[in-house]
């Protein structure tokens, strides 16, 4: 039974305007305290059924998608800044500012004109106009043009970028000169980014207040959401196979990223990328499995917090084991610091236990990748053939071909966890340990992009092209 909610937002837009609130806060160089890539995946729930109905749409959510790993990267680079110059930090900042331009224009493009379109099939009204908070009330009513919105929504983007460079660029001058004095522009770095967040306040709080109304317009127009939702039910539910391949083809890339940060590459025996980074990952994944597996995703989620809460633990241990972050010297692993005797317990135990969350979640996450697939064989891999001889020889061959690319998956997963969990015991006597462990985790990685592969070719891609 609906719920009074899902009948008014039936296709889920409203979670539009909430991911677009993590989009508004300033960065400093790329720190973003409230991260891009959640809210660009309340970005792409929301437009998940209106994007299989609108291709304008479905192009905003592929180009939401992209920035979305863009701004899973950027946050991976964030832990390697402390160890760097403030020119590096400055690259950082402007190319990431670069690649999400190249990303967010088009995909906001895309998103007005999606909306605009789907107005015009539908006979609405609601996307032509940006209401004032009466009219939501249906009151004082009053509206703006939505090509003011979206060229605001272009300021808004361009300052929130510009406010994460500008402040760094007094710090690549040099002002030494002979007998003279030098200027340290590291003093003026803070006033400048206070002037920058004020800056960027200023203009994206309008825009963000602007863009909310005019997603609540279109959520209250029912003509517009009662004939997308129509044609979504109508279309794309009756063909089940479709909106599973397309799932599972989404599970299997994130779950291939997930495997890649499970690497470990340690400056000083401090971890730059810590395990709470393939823990986000694993969450999000367990979160579309839930629809099929409630209980096991469940756990699954539960693991996956447990290890990116003891993964921070581990990390802030061994970076007050090694004397913190501005007093690094390569031999203070293995001869101790302060209190090492007391720390050095704590940080084997905290490792020990962010190997079995991590492993504990990871078999979860293949045993129900496993079962599901192998459910998806056999329930659409008839649909190809005439024959049940035919049919039959396929759904073989291909539980055959997935059940071995799995265990290969899963057995090298395994041993990389395990030489990953292995670190903080054997480093002092081993420090190269983690180069054995990056090539496990790299042949984990591709074993769960060949599964991907596999079934995309023998299933899932068929599925798509004869729908």
């Amino acid at each position: 039974m609906k719920t009074h909610k899902q009948k008014r937002d039936p296709l889920g837009l409203s979670w539009i305007g909430a991911g677009m609130i993590f989009l508004c806060n300033p960065l400093i160089n790329i720190i973003d305290i409230l991260p891009d890539f959640i809210g660009l995946l309340m970005i792409m729930h929301g437009l998940s059924k209106a994007a299989e109905v609108t291709d304008h749409l479905g192009d905003a959510r592929d180009g939401f998608a992209k920035l979305a790993v863009v701004s899973a990267a950027q946050t991976c680079i964030v832990f390697t800044l402390p160890f760097n110059s403030g020119s590096y930090i400055m690259l950082m900042a402007f190319t990431f500012s670069v690649l999400s331009a190249i990303f967010f224009l088009p995909a906001v493009s895309h998103l007005f004109a999606g909306f605009s379109y789907a107005a015009l099939r539908t006979g609405a009204t609601a996307p032509g106009a940006v209401p004032s908070r009466g009219a939501l009330r249906g009151k004082n009513k009053k509206y703006s043009s939505v090509t003011a919105l979206q060229v605001l929504t272009y300021i808004a983007f361009f300052a929130r970028a510009a406010g994460s460079v500008l402040p760094l660029i007094p710090t690549i001058f040099v002002s030494h000169y002979v007998g003279q004095g030098g200027v340290d522009w590291a003093e003026y770095i803070n006033i400048l980014y206070g002037l920058s967040c004020i800056v960027v306040f200023a203009v994206c709080l309008p825009w963000l207040l602007r863009f909310r109304r005019y997603i609540k317009g279109i959520c209250a127009d029912q003509t517009l959401t009662n004939t997308l939702w129509q044609k979504y039910t109508d279309e794309i539910l009756p063909n089940k196979g479709y909106l599973t391949a397309k799932r599972m083809r989404t599970i299997l890339i994130l779950s291939a990223i997930a495997c890649g940060l499970c690497f470990c590459i340690y400056f000083d025996y401090v971890n730059m990328l810590p395990g709470i980074l393939s823990a986000s990952f694993l969450i999000v994944i367990f979160a579309y499995l839930k629809q099929d597996y409630k209980k096991f995703a469940l756990w699954g989620i539960i693991l996956s917090v447990l290890t990116g809460a003891v993964s921070i633990l581990h990390e802030a241990l061994l970076i007050h084991y090694t004397g913190g972050l501005n007093n690094y010297t390569p031999d203070s692993f293995a001869l101790g610091v302060k209190h090492a005797s007391v720390l050095y317990p704590r940080i084997m135990i905290a490792c020990a236990a962010e190997a079995i969350f991590t492993i504990a979640a990871y078999a979860v996450l293949l045993y129900l990748l496993h079962q599901m697939m192998d459910a998806h064989i056999i329930a659409y891999t008839g649909q190809f053939y005439r024959t049940e001889d035919q049919s039959a020889l396929e759904i073989t061959r291909i539980r055959k071909g997935l059940r071995q690319r799995m265990l290969f998956t899963e057995a090298i997963g395994g041993i990389a966890l395990l030489l990953n969990g292995a670190y903080a015991s054997l480093a002092p006597w081993f420090p190269a340990i983690w180069i054995l462990g990056g090539l496990f985790v790299a042949l984990f990685t591709y074993g769960m992009y060949t599964v991907y592969s596999f079934m995309n070719e023998n299933l899932y891609a068929r599925i798509l092209r004869n729908y």
